[in-house]
Protein backbone atom coordinates (compact mmCIF):
# COMPACT_ATOMS: atom_id res chain seq x y z
CA UNK A 1 0.00 0.00 0.00
CA UNK A 2 1.20 3.51 -0.81
CA UNK A 3 2.50 5.27 2.33
CA UNK A 4 0.30 8.34 1.80
CA UNK A 5 -2.81 6.22 1.35
CA UNK A 6 -1.92 4.23 4.47
CA UNK A 7 -1.44 7.47 6.43
CA UNK A 8 -4.79 8.86 5.23
CA UNK A 9 -6.65 5.69 6.25
CA UNK A 10 -4.89 5.65 9.60
CA UNK A 11 -5.93 9.27 10.18
CA UNK A 12 -9.54 8.23 9.63
CA UNK A 13 -9.13 5.43 12.18
CA UNK A 14 -7.71 7.90 14.70
CA UNK A 15 -10.64 10.24 14.16
CA UNK A 16 -13.14 7.40 14.61
CA UNK A 17 -11.32 6.47 17.84
CA UNK A 18 -11.57 10.07 19.07
CA UNK A 19 -15.27 10.15 18.19
CA UNK A 20 -15.82 6.95 20.19
CA UNK A 21 -13.93 8.40 23.17
CA UNK A 22 -16.00 11.58 22.96
CA UNK A 23 -19.21 9.50 22.99
CA UNK A 24 -17.99 7.60 26.07
CA UNK A 25 -17.22 10.86 27.89
CA UNK A 26 -20.67 12.23 27.04
CA UNK A 27 -22.18 9.06 28.51
CA UNK A 28 -20.10 9.35 31.68
CA UNK A 29 -21.22 12.97 32.13
CA UNK A 30 -24.85 11.90 31.72
CA UNK A 31 -24.46 9.04 34.19
CA UNK A 32 -23.01 11.37 36.81
CA UNK A 33 -25.47 14.17 36.13
CA UNK A 34 -28.53 11.89 36.33
CA UNK A 35 -26.93 9.75 39.08
CA UNK A 36 -27.79 6.55 37.21
CA UNK A 37 -24.89 4.81 39.00
CA UNK A 38 -26.79 5.11 42.29
CA UNK A 39 -29.86 3.30 40.98
CA UNK A 40 -27.63 0.64 39.41
CA UNK A 41 -26.08 -0.17 42.79
CA UNK A 42 -22.74 1.62 42.68
CA UNK A 43 -21.33 4.13 45.14
CA UNK A 44 -19.85 6.43 42.52
CA UNK A 45 -19.48 6.85 38.79
CA UNK A 46 -15.90 5.56 39.29
CA UNK A 47 -17.20 2.29 40.78
CA UNK A 48 -19.65 1.98 37.89
CA UNK A 49 -16.87 2.29 35.31
CA UNK A 50 -14.47 -0.03 37.15
CA UNK A 51 -16.82 -2.77 38.35
CA UNK A 52 -19.47 -2.74 35.61
CA UNK A 53 -17.48 -1.74 32.55
CA UNK A 54 -14.03 -3.08 33.58
CA UNK A 55 -12.03 0.13 33.25
CA UNK A 56 -8.81 0.28 35.23
CA UNK A 57 -8.77 2.74 38.12
CA UNK A 58 -6.50 5.15 36.27
CA UNK A 59 -8.56 4.93 33.06
CA UNK A 60 -11.78 5.57 34.98
CA UNK A 61 -10.21 8.54 36.78
CA UNK A 62 -9.04 10.14 33.53
CA UNK A 63 -12.40 9.77 31.84
CA UNK A 64 -14.47 11.07 34.75
CA UNK A 65 -12.22 14.10 35.15
CA UNK A 66 -12.30 14.84 31.41
CA UNK A 67 -16.07 14.36 31.19
CA UNK A 68 -16.60 17.20 33.67
CA UNK A 69 -15.03 19.68 31.25
CA UNK A 70 -16.22 18.12 28.00
CA UNK A 71 -19.02 20.64 27.37
CA UNK A 72 -16.42 23.40 27.21
CA UNK A 73 -14.71 21.74 24.23
CA UNK A 74 -16.35 21.90 20.79
CA UNK A 75 -16.80 18.33 19.57
CA UNK A 76 -14.77 19.02 16.43
CA UNK A 77 -11.73 20.08 18.46
CA UNK A 78 -11.87 16.81 20.42
CA UNK A 79 -12.45 14.50 17.48
CA UNK A 80 -9.68 16.23 15.48
CA UNK A 81 -7.28 15.78 18.41
CA UNK A 82 -6.69 19.48 19.12
CA UNK A 83 -7.75 18.68 22.68
CA UNK A 84 -7.49 15.09 23.85
CA UNK A 85 -8.33 12.90 26.82
CA UNK A 86 -4.94 13.32 28.48
CA UNK A 87 -4.69 17.11 28.25
CA UNK A 88 -8.32 17.61 29.25
CA UNK A 89 -7.75 15.40 32.28
CA UNK A 90 -4.70 17.45 33.24
CA UNK A 91 -6.79 20.63 33.22
CA UNK A 92 -9.63 19.04 35.19
CA UNK A 93 -7.26 17.68 37.84
CA UNK A 94 -5.51 21.05 38.17
CA UNK A 95 -8.81 22.91 38.48
CA UNK A 96 -9.94 20.52 41.23
CA UNK A 97 -6.68 20.94 43.16
CA UNK A 98 -6.76 24.73 42.85
CA UNK A 99 -10.37 24.87 44.02
CA UNK A 100 -9.48 22.71 47.01
CA UNK A 101 -6.45 24.88 47.79
CA UNK A 102 -8.23 28.23 47.56
CA UNK A 103 -11.77 27.23 48.56
CA UNK A 104 -13.09 29.09 45.51
CA UNK A 105 -14.85 27.54 42.51
CA UNK A 106 -13.76 28.26 38.96
CA UNK A 107 -16.37 29.96 36.79
CA UNK A 108 -17.39 28.30 33.54
CA UNK A 109 -15.71 31.14 31.66
CA UNK A 110 -12.42 30.67 33.54
CA UNK A 111 -12.47 26.95 32.76
CA UNK A 112 -13.22 27.65 29.11
CA UNK A 113 -10.28 30.06 28.85
CA UNK A 114 -7.97 27.48 30.43
CA UNK A 115 -9.13 24.75 28.04
CA UNK A 116 -8.56 27.08 25.08
CA UNK A 117 -4.92 27.53 26.14
CA UNK A 118 -4.14 23.82 25.81
CA UNK A 119 -5.38 23.41 22.25
CA UNK A 120 -2.81 21.67 20.00
CA UNK A 121 -0.49 21.13 22.98
CA UNK A 122 1.13 17.88 24.04
CA UNK A 123 0.78 16.50 27.57
CA UNK A 124 4.27 17.78 28.42
CA UNK A 125 3.47 21.25 27.09
CA UNK A 126 0.16 21.26 28.96
CA UNK A 127 1.92 20.27 32.18
CA UNK A 128 4.37 23.16 31.76
CA UNK A 129 1.57 25.62 31.02
CA UNK A 130 -0.46 24.57 34.07
CA UNK A 131 2.62 24.67 36.31
CA UNK A 132 3.23 28.26 35.21
CA UNK A 133 -0.44 29.20 35.71
CA UNK A 134 -0.72 27.55 39.14
CA UNK A 135 2.76 27.42 40.72
CA UNK A 136 1.44 26.84 44.23
CA UNK A 137 -0.11 23.48 43.43
CA UNK A 138 2.11 20.63 44.55
CA UNK A 139 3.08 18.23 41.80
CA UNK A 140 3.63 15.41 44.27
CA UNK A 141 1.22 12.50 44.10
CA UNK A 142 -0.49 10.46 46.79
CA UNK A 143 -0.91 6.96 45.42
CA UNK A 144 -1.30 3.37 46.56
CA UNK A 145 -0.11 0.81 44.00
CA UNK A 146 -0.38 -2.98 44.31
CA UNK A 147 2.98 -4.67 43.76
CA UNK A 148 1.88 -8.27 44.28
CA UNK A 149 -0.54 -10.32 46.37
CA UNK A 150 1.46 -9.58 49.53
CA UNK A 151 2.69 -6.00 49.12
CA UNK A 152 1.57 -2.53 48.01
CA UNK A 153 3.52 0.70 47.61
CA UNK A 154 2.29 3.92 49.22
CA UNK A 155 3.61 7.25 47.94
CA UNK A 156 2.57 10.33 49.86
CA UNK A 157 3.75 13.68 51.24
CA UNK A 158 4.55 13.97 54.94
CA UNK A 159 4.49 17.32 56.75
CA UNK A 160 7.56 17.96 58.90
CA UNK A 161 5.70 17.24 62.15
CA UNK A 162 4.39 13.93 60.82
CA UNK A 163 7.85 12.84 59.71
CA UNK A 164 9.18 13.72 63.17
CA UNK A 165 6.54 11.45 64.72
CA UNK A 166 7.47 8.67 62.32
CA UNK A 167 11.16 8.93 63.19
CA UNK A 168 10.39 8.98 66.92
CA UNK A 169 8.25 5.85 66.59
CA UNK A 170 11.08 4.11 64.75
CA UNK A 171 13.34 4.87 67.69
CA UNK A 172 10.84 3.57 70.24
CA UNK A 173 10.14 0.41 68.24
CA UNK A 174 13.80 -0.15 67.41
CA UNK A 175 13.31 -0.36 63.65
CA UNK A 176 14.24 1.55 60.50
CA UNK A 177 11.33 0.08 58.53
CA UNK A 178 8.49 2.59 58.04
CA UNK A 179 6.07 -0.19 57.08
CA UNK A 180 6.55 -1.86 60.49
CA UNK A 181 5.78 1.43 62.23
CA UNK A 182 2.63 1.95 60.16
CA UNK A 183 1.46 -1.59 60.89
CA UNK A 184 1.89 -1.04 64.65
CA UNK A 185 0.19 2.36 64.48
CA UNK A 186 -2.75 1.07 62.45
CA UNK A 187 -3.23 -1.89 64.80
CA UNK A 188 -3.26 0.42 67.83
CA UNK A 189 -5.71 2.82 66.20
CA UNK A 190 -8.06 0.03 65.13
CA UNK A 191 -8.00 -1.49 68.63
CA UNK A 192 -8.90 1.91 70.04
CA UNK A 193 -11.79 2.49 67.61
CA UNK A 194 -13.37 -0.93 67.38
CA UNK A 195 -16.34 -1.53 69.62
CA UNK A 196 -16.60 -4.59 71.83
CA UNK A 197 -19.84 -6.54 71.73
CA UNK A 198 -23.26 -5.54 70.48
CA UNK A 199 -24.49 -2.18 71.81
CA UNK A 200 -27.89 -1.84 73.42
CA UNK A 201 -30.77 -0.68 71.30
CA UNK A 202 -32.22 2.63 72.31
CA UNK A 203 -35.38 4.71 71.97
CA UNK A 204 -33.37 7.93 72.14
CA UNK A 205 -34.17 10.50 69.47
CA UNK A 206 -30.58 10.68 68.26
CA UNK A 207 -28.73 7.54 67.21
CA UNK A 208 -25.92 6.90 69.73
CA UNK A 209 -22.40 7.00 68.31
CA UNK A 210 -21.64 3.51 69.60
CA UNK A 211 -24.67 2.03 67.84
CA UNK A 212 -23.85 3.91 64.64
CA UNK A 213 -20.27 2.60 64.75
CA UNK A 214 -21.48 -0.95 65.37
CA UNK A 215 -23.78 -0.95 62.31
CA UNK A 216 -21.02 0.37 60.04
CA UNK A 217 -18.34 -1.98 61.35
CA UNK A 218 -20.64 -4.97 61.09
CA UNK A 219 -21.47 -4.26 57.43
CA UNK A 220 -18.09 -2.76 56.48
CA UNK A 221 -19.47 -1.79 53.05
CA UNK A 222 -22.60 -0.16 51.60
CA UNK A 223 -25.51 -2.62 51.73
CA UNK A 224 -27.56 -1.14 48.87
CA UNK A 225 -28.64 -3.73 46.30
CA UNK A 226 -30.13 -2.92 42.90
CA UNK A 227 -33.49 -4.77 43.01
CA UNK A 228 -33.33 -5.43 39.26
CA UNK A 229 -29.79 -6.77 38.79
CA UNK A 230 -28.89 -7.79 42.34
CA UNK A 231 -25.77 -5.61 42.14
CA UNK A 232 -24.59 -4.70 45.64
CA UNK A 233 -22.76 -1.39 46.00
CA UNK A 234 -20.04 -2.53 48.47
CA UNK A 235 -18.52 0.96 48.54
CA UNK A 236 -16.42 1.75 51.60
CA UNK A 237 -16.48 5.52 51.00
CA UNK A 238 -18.50 7.89 53.23
CA UNK A 239 -20.42 5.12 55.01
CA UNK A 240 -23.49 6.24 56.95
CA UNK A 241 -26.27 4.62 58.96
CA UNK A 242 -29.70 4.71 57.34
CA UNK A 243 -33.09 4.07 58.93
CA UNK A 244 -34.92 1.63 56.66
CA UNK A 245 -38.18 3.14 57.87
CA UNK A 246 -37.25 6.84 58.35
CA UNK A 247 -37.60 8.35 61.80
CA UNK A 248 -39.99 10.89 60.25
CA UNK A 249 -42.22 7.99 59.21
CA UNK A 250 -42.18 6.29 62.59
CA UNK A 251 -38.96 4.29 62.26
CA UNK A 252 -36.99 3.28 65.35
CA UNK A 253 -33.36 2.84 66.34
CA UNK A 254 -33.75 -0.94 66.59
CA UNK A 255 -31.01 -2.85 64.82
CA UNK A 256 -33.44 -4.46 62.38
CA UNK A 257 -34.33 -0.95 61.15
CA UNK A 258 -30.74 0.13 60.62
CA UNK A 259 -28.48 -0.49 57.66
CA UNK A 260 -25.16 0.78 56.36
CA UNK A 261 -25.23 2.86 53.16
CA UNK A 262 -22.72 5.08 51.41
CA UNK A 263 -23.68 8.76 51.21
CA UNK A 264 -24.93 8.46 47.63
CA UNK A 265 -27.27 5.58 48.42
CA UNK A 266 -28.39 7.14 51.69
CA UNK A 267 -29.49 10.19 49.71
CA UNK A 268 -31.06 7.96 47.06
CA UNK A 269 -33.06 6.06 49.69
CA UNK A 270 -34.26 9.36 51.16
CA UNK A 271 -35.19 10.68 47.71
CA UNK A 272 -37.45 7.66 47.18
CA UNK A 273 -39.36 8.68 50.31
CA UNK A 274 -39.15 12.47 50.40
CA UNK A 275 -38.39 13.38 46.77
CA UNK A 276 -35.26 14.69 45.07
CA UNK A 277 -36.21 18.37 45.33
CA UNK A 278 -36.46 18.15 49.12
CA UNK A 279 -33.25 16.12 49.51
CA UNK A 280 -31.25 18.49 47.29
CA UNK A 281 -31.18 20.80 50.30
CA UNK A 282 -28.94 18.28 52.07
CA UNK A 283 -26.51 17.64 49.22
CA UNK A 284 -23.23 19.51 49.11
CA UNK A 285 -22.63 22.29 46.62
CA UNK A 286 -20.10 20.04 44.87
CA UNK A 287 -22.64 17.22 44.54
CA UNK A 288 -25.34 19.55 43.21
CA UNK A 289 -22.96 21.13 40.74
CA UNK A 290 -22.18 17.76 39.18
CA UNK A 291 -25.82 17.51 38.06
CA UNK A 292 -25.28 20.32 35.58
CA UNK A 293 -21.52 20.73 35.25
CA UNK A 294 -21.49 19.03 31.86
CA UNK A 295 -23.71 21.76 30.47
CA UNK A 296 -22.06 24.84 32.00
Amino acid sequence: MDAHKFDAEFAQDVRRSNEATHKVLVGIAACERERHFVVLGFGSVYDWLIKRHKFSESAAHRRVQASRLLALVPEEKFTSGEVNLSTLTQVATTVRKEEKRTGKRFTAEAKKELVAKIERKTSAQTEQLLAAEFPEISTAKDSLRTLNTEESRLTTDLPAQTRAKLERLKELLGTTNSAEVLDEAFAALLANLETKGMPRETTAKLLPRKLRRYVIQKAQTCEYVDPVTGQRCNSTHNLQVDHIIPKAKGGTNQLNNLRCLCRQHNLHAAELVFGREHMNKFRTVRERSRDYVAYH
